[in-house]
């Protein structure tokens, strides 16, 4: 989808008056009254920039985003300047960290609950620095359980004994059902849980970007949940 915020806006560019486009806003505008009248993606930003219709405009696009890929596009972009000062705050040290941020956000706004209060943009930017200090300097999870559930890793570092046997487990879990999520969603979960590396660095290695790697992460671990409840 997009290697770099370059890559971000060369795409905006191409999907703002698109058909595709075009037709998304009259299908959100028949359930989502903030979406309607617009002509174009970038008449959703314009009218975001308005701070009386604002709240509005992003609760429609949270609430279509999780089963509309571009309505949560549409809501990703609105995020981007957002993005950028939390990328110059929380990761002015890190080279990658806007891309990581990225990813975070759209896995965010791609599971965002429609019945959570307050402010969607703040809602979605504090989870982005929560799951970004996280992915910095987390260890290993503590139990392979948590992992598939939450996608999470704890600040406590568990015995050197612990993190192998929660690692054999966790190995040992995703080999079990690789085929049902798949090679790629396999080694997603199994670069970025297992193995430590960032979305920026798996996507490196897969030479896809890194919201390609995150949509792979986020459908593989949905799997295990559901096969979990399964079992």
């Amino acid at each position: 989808m997009f290697h770099d915020l370059a890559g971000l806006d060369a795409e905006w560019s191409r999907l703002s008056d698109s058909s595709d486009a075009r037709t998304a806003l009259w299908r959100w505008g028949l359930t989502q009254p903030a979406l309607r009248g617009l002509a174009s993606l970038d008449d959703v930003l314009a009218r975001r920039q308005d701070p009386a219709v604002a709240p509005g405009v992003l609760s429609a696009l949270a609430t279509l985003a999780p089963t509309d890929r571009l309505a949560a596009r549409t809501l990703l972009q609105a995020l981007v300047p957002g993005l950028l000062r939390l990328a110059g705050s929380a990761g002015y040290d890190d080279p990658v960290a806007m891309a990581e941020m990225l990813s975070l956000a759209w896995e965010r706004i791609r599971t965002y609950p429609s019945t959570r209060p307050g402010s969607v943009a703040g809602n979605v930017l504090l989870d982005v620095r929560k799951d970004y200090r996280r992915h910095r300097d987390l260890d290993a999870p503590r139990s392979s359980l948590e992992l598939v559930a939450t996608g999470a890793r704890e600040r406590s570092v568990p015995s050197a004994e612990d993190q192998v046997v929660d690692r054999m487990a966790f190995v040992d879990l995703l080999a079990a059902h690789r085929k049902a999520v798949g090679d790629r969603g396999h080694r997603a979960i199994v670069r970025t849980a297992v193995d430590g590396l960032s979305l920026a660095e798996v996507a490196a290695e897969e030479n896809v970007c890194s919201h390609t790697i995150a949509q792979r992460r986020f459908d593989a671990r949905a799997r295990l949940r559901r096969l979990a409840l399964a079992e």
